[in-house]
Protein backbone atom coordinates (compact mmCIF):
# COMPACT_ATOMS: atom_id res chain seq x y z
CA UNK A 1 0.00 0.00 0.00
CA UNK A 2 1.35 3.43 -0.94
CA UNK A 3 2.13 6.15 1.59
CA UNK A 4 -0.58 8.33 0.01
CA UNK A 5 -3.22 5.63 0.61
CA UNK A 6 -2.02 5.12 4.19
CA UNK A 7 -2.23 8.86 4.80
CA UNK A 8 -5.72 8.98 3.35
CA UNK A 9 -7.04 6.07 5.37
CA UNK A 10 -5.54 7.43 8.55
CA UNK A 11 -7.04 10.82 7.90
CA UNK A 12 -10.51 9.34 7.28
CA UNK A 13 -10.20 7.26 10.43
CA UNK A 14 -9.28 10.25 12.57
CA UNK A 15 -12.03 12.40 11.10
CA UNK A 16 -14.61 9.69 11.78
CA UNK A 17 -13.47 9.51 15.37
CA UNK A 18 -13.74 13.24 15.68
CA UNK A 19 -17.27 13.19 14.31
CA UNK A 20 -18.49 10.53 16.77
CA UNK A 21 -16.59 11.41 19.93
CA UNK A 22 -17.90 13.98 22.41
CA UNK A 23 -14.39 15.12 23.21
CA UNK A 24 -12.63 18.04 21.56
CA UNK A 25 -11.70 17.74 17.89
CA UNK A 26 -7.98 16.94 17.38
CA UNK A 27 -5.81 19.66 15.99
CA UNK A 28 -4.25 19.32 12.48
CA UNK A 29 -0.89 18.79 14.16
CA UNK A 30 -2.28 15.80 16.06
CA UNK A 31 -3.76 14.35 12.86
CA UNK A 32 -0.42 14.59 11.07
CA UNK A 33 1.36 13.07 14.06
CA UNK A 34 -1.04 10.10 14.01
CA UNK A 35 -0.53 9.56 10.29
CA UNK A 36 3.26 9.78 10.61
CA UNK A 37 3.26 7.22 13.40
CA UNK A 38 1.07 4.93 11.25
CA UNK A 39 3.41 5.34 8.30
CA UNK A 40 6.45 4.65 10.43
CA UNK A 41 4.99 1.38 11.64
CA UNK A 42 4.46 0.23 8.03
CA UNK A 43 7.73 1.49 6.59
CA UNK A 44 9.97 0.16 9.34
CA UNK A 45 8.54 -3.38 9.06
CA UNK A 46 11.32 -5.46 7.41
CA UNK A 47 10.92 -8.89 5.78
CA UNK A 48 12.70 -11.90 7.24
CA UNK A 49 16.14 -12.32 5.61
CA UNK A 50 16.37 -15.14 3.08
CA UNK A 51 17.95 -18.28 4.44
CA UNK A 52 21.33 -18.96 2.81
CA UNK A 53 20.42 -22.32 1.36
CA UNK A 54 20.40 -24.04 -2.03
CA UNK A 55 18.11 -26.98 -2.80
CA UNK A 56 19.42 -28.65 -5.95
CA UNK A 57 18.31 -31.65 -7.97
CA UNK A 58 20.84 -33.39 -10.22
CA UNK A 59 21.40 -36.87 -11.61
CA UNK A 60 25.18 -37.07 -11.39
CA UNK A 61 25.53 -40.27 -9.37
CA UNK A 62 27.63 -42.64 -11.54
CA UNK A 63 31.41 -42.96 -11.45
CA UNK A 64 33.04 -39.77 -12.71
CA UNK A 65 29.75 -37.91 -12.35
CA UNK A 66 29.59 -38.07 -8.56
CA UNK A 67 33.10 -36.66 -8.37
CA UNK A 68 32.09 -33.91 -10.81
CA UNK A 69 29.07 -33.03 -8.68
CA UNK A 70 31.39 -32.71 -5.68
CA UNK A 71 33.70 -30.42 -7.68
CA UNK A 72 30.75 -28.35 -8.88
CA UNK A 73 29.32 -27.83 -5.41
CA UNK A 74 32.76 -27.14 -3.96
CA UNK A 75 33.20 -24.30 -6.47
CA UNK A 76 29.97 -22.78 -5.18
CA UNK A 77 30.96 -23.23 -1.54
CA UNK A 78 34.32 -21.60 -2.21
CA UNK A 79 32.45 -18.47 -3.34
CA UNK A 80 29.64 -18.65 -0.79
CA UNK A 81 30.90 -20.61 2.24
CA UNK A 82 27.89 -19.67 4.38
CA UNK A 83 25.39 -21.29 2.00
CA UNK A 84 23.96 -24.66 2.96
CA UNK A 85 23.57 -27.11 0.07
CA UNK A 86 20.80 -29.72 0.05
CA UNK A 87 21.19 -32.25 -2.77
CA UNK A 88 18.28 -34.27 -4.18
CA UNK A 89 16.00 -33.65 -1.16
CA UNK A 90 13.75 -36.52 -2.33
CA UNK A 91 15.32 -39.89 -3.31
CA UNK A 92 15.52 -40.77 -6.99
CA UNK A 93 18.76 -39.83 -8.69
CA UNK A 94 20.09 -41.19 -11.97
CA UNK A 95 18.68 -39.67 -15.12
CA UNK A 96 15.28 -41.06 -16.03
CA UNK A 97 14.10 -41.80 -12.47
CA UNK A 98 15.39 -38.40 -11.36
CA UNK A 99 13.01 -36.66 -13.75
CA UNK A 100 10.01 -38.55 -12.38
CA UNK A 101 10.73 -37.44 -8.82
CA UNK A 102 11.45 -33.87 -9.91
CA UNK A 103 8.21 -33.64 -11.90
CA UNK A 104 6.25 -34.80 -8.87
CA UNK A 105 7.79 -32.03 -6.78
CA UNK A 106 7.13 -29.38 -9.41
CA UNK A 107 3.54 -30.51 -9.96
CA UNK A 108 2.90 -30.43 -6.23
CA UNK A 109 4.10 -26.82 -6.00
CA UNK A 110 7.15 -27.84 -3.94
CA UNK A 111 10.02 -26.92 -6.26
CA UNK A 112 13.69 -27.10 -5.39
CA UNK A 113 15.64 -23.91 -6.02
CA UNK A 114 17.31 -25.27 -9.13
CA UNK A 115 17.55 -28.51 -11.03
CA UNK A 116 19.65 -30.10 -13.73
CA UNK A 117 18.04 -30.19 -17.16
CA UNK A 118 19.26 -30.68 -20.69
CA UNK A 119 18.82 -27.83 -23.14
CA UNK A 120 16.42 -27.79 -26.05
CA UNK A 121 13.08 -29.56 -25.89
CA UNK A 122 13.59 -30.92 -22.37
CA UNK A 123 14.17 -27.39 -21.11
CA UNK A 124 11.19 -26.22 -23.19
CA UNK A 125 8.92 -28.72 -21.47
CA UNK A 126 9.70 -27.10 -18.10
CA UNK A 127 9.22 -23.62 -19.58
CA UNK A 128 5.88 -24.61 -21.10
CA UNK A 129 4.87 -26.02 -17.72
CA UNK A 130 5.52 -22.65 -16.07
CA UNK A 131 8.23 -24.00 -13.79
CA UNK A 132 11.14 -21.69 -14.68
CA UNK A 133 11.88 -17.95 -14.50
CA UNK A 134 13.46 -16.09 -17.48
CA UNK A 135 17.11 -15.17 -16.91
CA UNK A 136 17.61 -12.47 -19.56
CA UNK A 137 18.93 -9.93 -17.05
CA UNK A 138 21.46 -12.40 -15.67
CA UNK A 139 22.68 -13.28 -19.19
CA UNK A 140 23.08 -9.57 -19.96
CA UNK A 141 24.95 -9.03 -16.68
CA UNK A 142 27.33 -11.89 -17.42
CA UNK A 143 27.54 -11.20 -21.19
CA UNK A 144 27.26 -14.96 -21.46
CA UNK A 145 26.13 -15.10 -25.09
CA UNK A 146 29.45 -13.51 -26.07
CA UNK A 147 31.59 -16.34 -24.68
CA UNK A 148 29.71 -19.51 -25.68
CA UNK A 149 28.94 -21.01 -29.12
CA UNK A 150 25.83 -19.73 -30.88
CA UNK A 151 24.21 -23.20 -31.13
CA UNK A 152 24.67 -23.62 -27.38
CA UNK A 153 23.00 -20.28 -26.64
CA UNK A 154 20.09 -21.23 -28.92
CA UNK A 155 19.66 -24.47 -27.00
CA UNK A 156 18.59 -22.59 -23.85
CA UNK A 157 16.66 -19.77 -25.52
CA UNK A 158 12.95 -20.53 -25.61
CA UNK A 159 10.54 -18.07 -27.24
CA UNK A 160 13.19 -15.35 -27.20
CA UNK A 161 14.19 -15.72 -23.55
CA UNK A 162 17.06 -17.47 -21.78
CA UNK A 163 15.78 -19.88 -19.14
CA UNK A 164 18.90 -21.64 -17.93
CA UNK A 165 22.68 -21.39 -17.74
CA UNK A 166 24.71 -24.16 -19.46
CA UNK A 167 27.87 -25.30 -17.74
CA UNK A 168 29.13 -27.67 -20.42
CA UNK A 169 28.64 -29.24 -23.83
CA UNK A 170 28.40 -32.99 -24.13
CA UNK A 171 29.31 -34.44 -27.49
CA UNK A 172 27.14 -37.49 -28.09
CA UNK A 173 28.62 -39.28 -31.09
CA UNK A 174 31.96 -40.55 -29.78
CA UNK A 175 33.31 -44.06 -30.20
CA UNK A 176 35.59 -45.18 -27.37
CA UNK A 177 37.89 -48.14 -27.79
CA UNK A 178 40.34 -50.26 -25.82
CA UNK A 179 43.57 -48.73 -27.08
CA UNK A 180 45.87 -51.49 -25.90
CA UNK A 181 43.74 -54.08 -27.67
CA UNK A 182 43.64 -52.02 -30.86
CA UNK A 183 47.40 -51.56 -30.75
CA UNK A 184 47.91 -55.28 -30.18
CA UNK A 185 45.64 -56.22 -33.11
CA UNK A 186 46.98 -53.36 -35.24
CA UNK A 187 43.49 -51.90 -35.73
CA UNK A 188 42.63 -48.32 -36.61
CA UNK A 189 39.63 -46.76 -34.81
CA UNK A 190 36.64 -46.75 -37.21
CA UNK A 191 35.01 -43.49 -38.33
CA UNK A 192 32.47 -44.93 -40.80
CA UNK A 193 29.95 -47.78 -40.71
CA UNK A 194 31.95 -49.94 -43.13
CA UNK A 195 35.09 -49.48 -41.04
CA UNK A 196 33.14 -50.31 -37.88
CA UNK A 197 31.89 -53.59 -39.32
CA UNK A 198 35.38 -54.53 -40.53
CA UNK A 199 36.91 -53.81 -37.11
CA UNK A 200 34.12 -55.72 -35.33
CA UNK A 201 34.75 -58.77 -37.52
CA UNK A 202 38.50 -58.60 -36.83
CA UNK A 203 37.96 -58.41 -33.07
CA UNK A 204 35.46 -61.26 -33.10
CA UNK A 205 37.92 -63.43 -34.99
CA UNK A 206 40.83 -62.58 -32.70
CA UNK A 207 38.82 -62.61 -29.44
CA UNK A 208 35.84 -64.98 -29.87
CA UNK A 209 34.70 -64.48 -26.25
CA UNK A 210 34.74 -60.69 -26.47
CA UNK A 211 31.84 -58.59 -27.76
CA UNK A 212 33.22 -56.04 -30.23
CA UNK A 213 30.59 -53.45 -29.26
CA UNK A 214 29.32 -52.69 -25.76
CA UNK A 215 25.80 -51.44 -25.15
CA UNK A 216 23.48 -50.88 -22.21
CA UNK A 217 19.78 -50.27 -22.87
CA UNK A 218 18.34 -50.39 -19.37
CA UNK A 219 17.39 -46.71 -19.60
CA UNK A 220 16.55 -47.06 -23.32
CA UNK A 221 18.25 -43.89 -24.60
CA UNK A 222 21.52 -45.69 -25.21
CA UNK A 223 20.09 -47.55 -28.22
CA UNK A 224 18.94 -44.28 -29.78
CA UNK A 225 22.50 -42.96 -29.33
CA UNK A 226 23.91 -45.73 -31.46
CA UNK A 227 21.21 -45.29 -34.10
CA UNK A 228 21.85 -41.54 -34.27
CA UNK A 229 25.46 -42.04 -35.32
CA UNK A 230 24.43 -44.41 -38.10
CA UNK A 231 21.66 -42.06 -39.18
CA UNK A 232 24.03 -39.09 -39.33
CA UNK A 233 26.34 -40.89 -41.73
CA UNK A 234 23.55 -42.06 -44.02
CA UNK A 235 21.59 -38.80 -44.13
CA UNK A 236 23.99 -36.00 -43.18
CA UNK A 237 23.34 -33.05 -40.86
CA UNK A 238 20.46 -31.42 -42.77
CA UNK A 239 18.56 -34.68 -42.88
CA UNK A 240 19.22 -35.32 -39.18
CA UNK A 241 17.68 -31.98 -38.22
CA UNK A 242 14.71 -32.38 -40.57
CA UNK A 243 13.97 -35.84 -39.18
CA UNK A 244 13.80 -34.77 -35.55
CA UNK A 245 11.81 -31.69 -36.48
CA UNK A 246 9.17 -34.04 -37.87
CA UNK A 247 9.67 -32.97 -41.47
CA UNK A 248 10.38 -36.49 -42.78
CA UNK A 249 7.79 -39.20 -43.35
CA UNK A 250 9.83 -42.15 -42.09
CA UNK A 251 7.27 -44.67 -43.35
CA UNK A 252 8.35 -43.91 -46.92
CA UNK A 253 11.92 -42.78 -46.31
CA UNK A 254 14.87 -44.84 -47.62
CA UNK A 255 17.41 -43.06 -45.39
CA UNK A 256 15.68 -44.02 -42.15
CA UNK A 257 15.29 -47.59 -43.38
CA UNK A 258 18.95 -47.86 -44.36
CA UNK A 259 20.08 -46.63 -40.95
CA UNK A 260 17.87 -49.22 -39.23
CA UNK A 261 19.23 -51.95 -41.45
CA UNK A 262 22.75 -50.91 -40.49
CA UNK A 263 21.86 -51.09 -36.80
CA UNK A 264 20.43 -54.55 -37.39
CA UNK A 265 23.68 -55.60 -39.09
CA UNK A 266 25.62 -54.60 -35.95
CA UNK A 267 23.52 -56.63 -33.51
CA UNK A 268 25.59 -59.83 -33.83
CA UNK A 269 28.61 -57.83 -32.61
CA UNK A 270 26.80 -56.18 -29.66
CA UNK A 271 27.09 -57.43 -26.07
CA UNK A 272 24.07 -59.74 -25.77
CA UNK A 273 22.92 -58.90 -22.24
CA UNK A 274 22.62 -55.16 -22.86
CA UNK A 275 19.01 -54.87 -21.62
CA UNK A 276 20.12 -55.12 -18.01
CA UNK A 277 22.96 -52.59 -18.20
CA UNK A 278 23.06 -48.83 -17.63
CA UNK A 279 25.35 -46.60 -19.72
CA UNK A 280 28.18 -46.70 -17.19
CA UNK A 281 27.97 -50.46 -16.90
CA UNK A 282 28.26 -50.72 -20.67
CA UNK A 283 31.45 -48.65 -20.48
CA UNK A 284 32.61 -50.96 -17.72
CA UNK A 285 32.58 -53.82 -20.24
CA UNK A 286 35.63 -52.25 -21.89
CA UNK A 287 37.48 -52.06 -18.58
CA UNK A 288 36.64 -55.67 -17.71
CA UNK A 289 37.68 -56.92 -21.16
CA UNK A 290 34.18 -58.10 -22.11
CA UNK A 291 33.87 -55.60 -24.96
CA UNK A 292 36.18 -53.55 -27.15
CA UNK A 293 34.23 -50.44 -28.23
CA UNK A 294 31.28 -48.33 -27.05
CA UNK A 295 29.40 -45.37 -28.54
CA UNK A 296 28.86 -42.89 -25.74
CA UNK A 297 29.03 -39.19 -24.91
CA UNK A 298 31.91 -37.22 -23.45
CA UNK A 299 30.86 -38.08 -19.89
CA UNK A 300 32.32 -41.56 -20.47
CA UNK A 301 35.77 -39.98 -20.15
CA UNK A 302 35.08 -39.22 -16.50
CA UNK A 303 33.80 -42.74 -15.97
CA UNK A 304 36.87 -44.39 -17.50
CA UNK A 305 39.15 -42.20 -15.43
CA UNK A 306 37.23 -43.14 -12.28
CA UNK A 307 37.99 -46.79 -13.13
CA UNK A 308 41.71 -46.05 -13.37
CA UNK A 309 41.97 -45.83 -17.15
CA UNK A 310 44.18 -43.15 -18.65
CA UNK A 311 43.04 -41.33 -21.82
CA UNK A 312 45.40 -41.94 -24.72
CA UNK A 313 46.96 -44.92 -22.96
CA UNK A 314 44.20 -47.31 -21.92
CA UNK A 315 41.45 -45.91 -24.10
CA UNK A 316 41.14 -43.76 -27.18
CA UNK A 317 38.21 -41.95 -28.77
CA UNK A 318 37.08 -40.69 -32.17
CA UNK A 319 33.94 -38.88 -33.20
CA UNK A 320 31.71 -41.19 -35.20
CA UNK A 321 30.94 -40.80 -38.04
CA UNK A 322 33.33 -38.40 -39.74
CA UNK A 323 31.77 -38.66 -43.20
CA UNK A 324 30.18 -37.06 -45.18
CA UNK A 325 31.44 -34.38 -42.77
CA UNK A 326 32.47 -34.13 -39.15
CA UNK A 327 29.40 -33.02 -37.22
CA UNK A 328 29.20 -33.00 -33.43
CA UNK A 329 25.83 -33.94 -31.93
CA UNK A 330 25.61 -32.21 -28.57
CA UNK A 331 23.46 -31.34 -25.60
CA UNK A 332 24.27 -29.23 -22.54
CA UNK A 333 23.71 -29.73 -18.83
CA UNK A 334 22.07 -26.58 -17.52
CA UNK A 335 20.56 -25.04 -14.39
CA UNK A 336 17.82 -22.44 -14.00
CA UNK A 337 15.74 -20.69 -11.34
CA UNK A 338 12.45 -22.36 -10.49
CA UNK A 339 9.26 -20.37 -10.15
CA UNK A 340 8.57 -20.14 -6.43
CA UNK A 341 12.13 -21.09 -5.52
CA UNK A 342 12.50 -21.03 -1.70
CA UNK A 343 15.87 -19.26 -1.90
CA UNK A 344 16.00 -17.12 -5.07
CA UNK A 345 18.92 -14.88 -4.07
CA UNK A 346 21.16 -17.83 -3.24
CA UNK A 347 20.07 -19.51 -6.45
CA UNK A 348 21.04 -16.49 -8.54
CA UNK A 349 24.48 -16.59 -6.93
CA UNK A 350 24.62 -20.28 -7.81
CA UNK A 351 23.88 -19.51 -11.47
CA UNK A 352 26.62 -16.88 -11.55
CA UNK A 353 29.08 -19.52 -10.40
CA UNK A 354 27.74 -22.04 -12.94
CA UNK A 355 28.64 -19.61 -15.72
CA UNK A 356 32.16 -19.04 -14.41
CA UNK A 357 35.47 -20.70 -15.28
CA UNK A 358 35.86 -21.32 -11.53
CA UNK A 359 33.14 -23.96 -11.74
CA UNK A 360 33.41 -25.13 -15.34
CA UNK A 361 37.11 -26.03 -15.27
CA UNK A 362 37.09 -28.41 -12.27
CA UNK A 363 33.61 -29.77 -13.05
CA UNK A 364 34.00 -30.41 -16.77
CA UNK A 365 37.53 -31.75 -16.43
CA UNK A 366 36.24 -34.26 -13.88
CA UNK A 367 32.91 -35.19 -15.46
CA UNK A 368 33.96 -35.42 -19.07
CA UNK A 369 32.12 -32.65 -20.89
CA UNK A 370 33.55 -29.76 -22.86
CA UNK A 371 33.61 -26.22 -21.49
CA UNK A 372 30.57 -24.13 -22.32
CA UNK A 373 32.85 -21.09 -22.44
CA UNK A 374 35.07 -20.82 -25.49
CA UNK A 375 37.38 -18.38 -23.70
CA UNK A 376 38.69 -21.20 -21.49
CA UNK A 377 41.87 -22.63 -22.95
CA UNK A 378 41.54 -26.24 -24.22
CA UNK A 379 44.88 -26.98 -22.53
CA UNK A 380 43.00 -27.02 -19.21
CA UNK A 381 41.91 -30.52 -20.15
CA UNK A 382 44.52 -33.10 -19.13
CA UNK A 383 43.63 -35.49 -21.95
CA UNK A 384 44.29 -35.17 -25.70
CA UNK A 385 40.74 -36.28 -26.55
CA UNK A 386 39.02 -33.20 -25.17
CA UNK A 387 41.83 -30.83 -26.04
CA UNK A 388 41.21 -31.72 -29.68
CA UNK A 389 37.40 -31.61 -29.35
CA UNK A 390 37.37 -28.24 -27.57
CA UNK A 391 39.73 -26.78 -30.18
CA UNK A 392 37.51 -28.12 -32.97
CA UNK A 393 34.41 -26.52 -31.41
CA UNK A 394 36.29 -23.25 -30.92
CA UNK A 395 37.17 -23.14 -34.60
CA UNK A 396 33.95 -24.69 -35.92
CA UNK A 397 31.02 -23.72 -33.69
CA UNK A 398 28.65 -24.15 -36.64
CA UNK A 399 29.39 -27.89 -36.69
CA UNK A 400 27.37 -28.33 -33.49
CA UNK A 401 23.85 -29.76 -33.81
CA UNK A 402 21.48 -30.48 -30.96
CA UNK A 403 20.91 -34.21 -30.65
CA UNK A 404 17.57 -35.93 -30.12
CA UNK A 405 18.49 -36.73 -26.51
CA UNK A 406 15.86 -34.39 -25.08
CA UNK A 407 16.83 -31.59 -27.43
CA UNK A 408 15.22 -31.12 -30.87
CA UNK A 409 12.01 -33.16 -30.68
CA UNK A 410 9.61 -32.80 -27.72
CA UNK A 411 10.66 -34.75 -24.67
CA UNK A 412 7.43 -36.78 -24.58
CA UNK A 413 8.20 -38.06 -28.08
CA UNK A 414 11.83 -38.72 -27.23
CA UNK A 415 11.02 -41.00 -24.31
CA UNK A 416 8.64 -43.09 -26.43
CA UNK A 417 11.18 -43.14 -29.26
CA UNK A 418 13.82 -44.53 -26.89
CA UNK A 419 11.48 -47.42 -26.09
CA UNK A 420 11.08 -48.22 -29.80
CA UNK A 421 14.82 -48.18 -30.47
CA UNK A 422 15.65 -50.25 -27.40
CA UNK A 423 13.03 -52.81 -28.45
CA UNK A 424 14.62 -52.97 -31.89
CA UNK A 425 18.02 -53.92 -30.45
CA UNK A 426 16.34 -56.77 -28.57
CA UNK A 427 14.12 -58.01 -31.42
CA UNK A 428 14.99 -56.26 -34.67
CA UNK A 429 12.06 -55.84 -37.05
CA UNK A 430 12.72 -53.07 -39.56
CA UNK A 431 9.18 -52.72 -40.95
CA UNK A 432 7.52 -52.76 -37.54
CA UNK A 433 9.98 -50.23 -36.11
CA UNK A 434 9.50 -47.88 -39.06
CA UNK A 435 5.75 -47.98 -38.56
CA UNK A 436 6.06 -47.44 -34.80
CA UNK A 437 8.42 -44.49 -35.29
CA UNK A 438 6.11 -42.99 -37.91
CA UNK A 439 3.18 -43.22 -35.52
CA UNK A 440 5.17 -41.48 -32.78
CA UNK A 441 6.04 -38.52 -35.01
CA UNK A 442 2.32 -38.03 -35.64
CA UNK A 443 1.06 -38.80 -32.13
CA UNK A 444 3.36 -36.26 -30.51
CA UNK A 445 2.89 -33.65 -33.25
CA UNK A 446 6.65 -33.36 -33.65
CA UNK A 447 6.50 -31.09 -36.70
CA UNK A 448 4.73 -28.38 -34.74
CA UNK A 449 6.34 -28.96 -31.35
CA UNK A 450 9.91 -28.94 -32.74
CA UNK A 451 9.43 -25.92 -35.01
CA UNK A 452 11.19 -23.75 -32.43
CA UNK A 453 14.62 -25.22 -33.33
CA UNK A 454 16.58 -23.61 -36.16
CA UNK A 455 19.81 -24.89 -37.70
CA UNK A 456 22.21 -23.57 -38.73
Amino acid sequence: MSARKIFGLALVFVLLLSACAPAATPTPQEIVRTVVVTQQVVVTATPKPEEKKLEIFHWWTAGGEREAADAMLKAFKDKYPDAEIVENPVPGGGGVSHRVVLQARLSAGLPPDTFQTLGGAELKSYVDGGYLIPLDDLWAELKYADVIPGPLAKAVNINGHYYSVPLNMHIQNILYYNKKLFDELKLQPPTTFDELVAVAKAIKQARPNMSPIALGTKEKWEAAFMFDSLLLEVGGPEYYVKLYKGEVDVTNDPTFRTALERLQALIPYIYPNHAGLTWDESCGLLVSGDAAMVLMGTWAIGYFKSRGWTPGTDFGAVTFPQKPERILLFHPDTYGLTKGAPHPQTTMNWLRVVASPDLQIPTDVTQGGLFARLDIEPSNFPDPIRQELQTYVRNNPGKLILDQHGSIAPFSFTQAYWDVMAAFTAQPNVDQTIQSAGDLFKTYNVKQEAAWYQWP
